[in-house]
């Protein structure tokens, strides 16, 4: 039966979200709070899934409008580009342009962790369903709430937070564009449930050091992804600095590695900005350097020096580490890629040999109380090369 204005206007529900049905795949959605939008349920010609976008809230759209909207949205072969609101900013479309303003300010260059990737994955699969096709002045607090709290009833902690995160970034880029006047994702993970105590990464205390080696010699993978653990160990770099190094990156005579300063965390955008910022200085001791050999055998001819074994002039992927790591025995909470780098700074810091701010350096952590604008990477190159010999000799020594 076709709805009429009267029906509309009166029509409420108390406990859950209904529908009411019109004519030709229109219905009135009406929520717990009171708020009336209009949906229409149709056939996508391309992919022949059933589908459901909103046309626009009540009362702002009549009844006879909303008829309207559809029948136009069938007659434009099932899209809003040239219909009567085709001008209507929809969620999506911040969202969208918020995505290709981050691609932008990156000057286009990806983030190799895929921070990009991850928050366009966030909003097609947690976001979007519930948002895309509202008209973006329209959204209120408690639609946001809506959809944070539904990720969290999967009882996932990470997505919650990004979710959380990447409204807040689109809002306040909603605001600096004009579309809002308000950032009503402010606070938002205020109202999430803290179900954990934050910790660091888990790490391999002195005495596990050797179960490690021994349960990684016998783990069943390919060699260049152990050797990749061993000499993460050996280093004690950030993952991304291990995996993006080239052959031409290491000075075998002089027991040198070079990273450029592009690999480097905290320097990769002022590199991309046009400072010029000198390479790190990683001193190799003898054990690293014969890993090092070993490895170049393996990855000759290739790019990469950690070279993925499935794809030519590619690194091994990051969470290949991690994976490792998994098959050897160890659970989330136990172990991670990049707490080998947590095992190396807290022993080192443990024995008492070694000052912090040489420990630091080695890290390439930045001093927060330096006040020059460039950063020297051979600060206490010969005590750290010192220091690093002393951890490659308390490694092999460890049965």
């Amino acid at each position: 039966m076709s709805l009429t204005e009267i029906k509309v206007r009166q029509a409420h529900c108390k406990e859950k979200t209904c529908f009411l049905s019109d004519e030709d795949g229109l219905s009135l959605k009406i929520e717990p709070s009171g708020r009336k939008s209009w949906c229409y349920r149709y056939t996508d010609p391309q992919t022949k899934k059933r589908r459901r976008i909103q046309l626009g809230l009540y009362p702002e759209l009549s009844l006879k409008k909303a008829r309207q909207v559809r029948d136009d949205f069938k007659d434009n072969n099932f899209c809003f580009e040239h219909d009567t609101v085709s001008n209507v900013i929809t969620f999506r479309k911040v969202g969208e342009e918020w995505l290709q303003f981050k691609l932008k300010n990156s000057f286009n260059d990806l983030p190799r962790c895929g921070v990009l990737q991850l928050a366009e994955r966030c909003l097609q699969q947690d976001i979007y369903p519930d948002l895309q096709d509202l008209p973006f002045q329209n959204i209120k607090r408690y639609d946001l709430v809506s959809v944070i709290k539904k990720i969290e009833g999967r009882q996932v902690k990470e997505p919650v937070k990004k979710a959380c995160s990447y409204l807040n970034q689109i809002y306040d880029y909603a605001v600096a564009m004009g579309y809002c006047e308000f950032n009503i994702a402010h606070g938002l993970n205020k109202i999430t449930i803290n179900s954990k105590i934050k910790k660091n990464y888990p790490y391999l205390k002195a005495e596990d050091i050797s179960d490690f080696k021994n349960k990684l010699q016998k783990l069943d993978a390919h060699p260049i992804i152990k050797k990749a653990l061993m000499f993460k160990l050996h280093t004690g770099v950030r993952g991304a600095e291990l995996l993006l190094s080239e052959p031409h990156h290491f000075d075998l005579k002089d027991k040198i590695w070079r990273i450029p300063a592009l690999h480097i965390k905290q320097f990769r955008r002022k590199v991309i900005l046009g400072h010029e910022i000198p390479d790190f200085l990683v001193p190799l001791s003898n054990q690293a350097l014969e890993i090092l050999k070993d490895v170049m055998q393996w990855s000759y001819g290739e790019k990469y020096l950690f070279a993925s074994p499935r794809k030519y002039n590619q690194p091994i992927h990051f969470n290949t580490l991690n994976m490792a790591i998994r098959k050897m025995g160890y659970g989330k909470h136990q172990l991670s890629s990049h707490g080998l780098r947590s095992t190396f700074s807290t022993i080192l810091n443990d024995s008492g040999l070694f000052q912090d701010n040489w420990i630091e350096a080695q890290l390439s952590h930045i001093d927060k109380n330096r006040t020059r604008a460039s950063y020297n990477h051979a600060d206490y190159l010969a005590q750290r090369t010192e220091m690093m010999q002393w951890w490659g000799d308390y490694l092999s020594t460890t049965k």
